[in-house]
């Protein structure tokens, strides 16, 4: 008997490499769309972190700023509380102590003056001939004179001592831990010196003159209120002498 002959491998018809090709052509679509994919992804992600920092650096830049912002307004709030608080306290013409500000340093002096068993002396001084002053050159005028008084006033006393505007043209001066009613004497002496050295006020020369009286603490009374009537008193008495001099309450002929 006769072998049989081995039949040929089977060939892939010419449609079978069709649908083969377009199947690999698919497929290598289909990895080049993954490839894509993937790309987008990545610059997508690049974009997102990017963009995320931009808004973290943005949101930090007005953070801060916001904070440096409201650091600024609580300054210049507390500042013009300050400003306010000081101003409540202060003559708005001359820049001296107010009355509200005296009478709180007198509380303190008086406490001070109790525990040392010290005394205080008060000058309540009186501008003369202001009104002459004021009616002949003008109000602003009298305003200057009235700076120029206060400036020497000022100049005159310690540290420790308080020059504070009345009103008008009146000034008291709380003499701090007054050894003696004879340091207040020189006091007075030298603030009537001082004022009628020859001043120039808007390029006029004049020179001051004023009356003064004087009250001792506890001598005269033991409230602010009491020592500043007294020298209130004593001031009258000073003018009734003539002008450019002083008085105590307690002794008229002291001066």
């Amino acid at each position: 008997m006769s072998a049989c002959p081995l039949e040929p491998y089977a060939r892939p018809t010419a449609q079978a490499t069709r649908e083969l090709a377009q199947l690999q052509a698919q497929i290598e679509e289909a990895r080049a769309e993954l490839v894509r994919l993937q790309q987008a992804v990545i610059d997508a992600e690049c974009r997102l972190g990017r963009n995320l920092a931009a808004d973290i650096v943005d949101a930090n830049e007005r953070l801060v700023s916001a904070a440096l912002q409201a650091r600024l307004d609580a300054e210049t709030a507390a500042r013009a509380l300050a400003d306010a608080a000081r101003s409540a306290r202060l003559d708005a013409l001359t820049g001296l102590p107010n009355r509200v500000l005296l009478l709180d340093r007198f509380a303190h002096s008086i406490a001070n003056a109790n525990r040392r068993g010290s005394r205080l002396a008060l000058l309540f001084v009186d501008l003369d001939n202001f009104k002459q002053i004021n009616d002949t050159h003008g109000h602003a005028f009298g305003d200057e004179v009235l700076t120029l008084a206060a400036r020497c006033l000022a100049s005159t006393v310690r540290e420790v001592d308080t020059v504070s505007r009345h009103g008008g043209d009146e000034f008291l001066i709380l003499l701090d831990e007054v050894a003696q009613p004879s340091d207040a004497v020189r006091v007075a002496d030298k603030l009537i010196a001082e004022l009628a050295r020859p001043h120039l006020v808007n390029d006029y020369e004049l020179s001051l003159t004023a009356s003064i009286g004087i009250s001792l603490y506890p001598d005269d009374g033991e409230t602010a209120d009491t020592l500043i009537k007294r020298a209130d008193a004593a001031m009258y008495r000073a003018k009734r002498q003539g002008r450019g001099s002083f008085c105590f309450h307690g002794d008229p002929a002291a001066s």
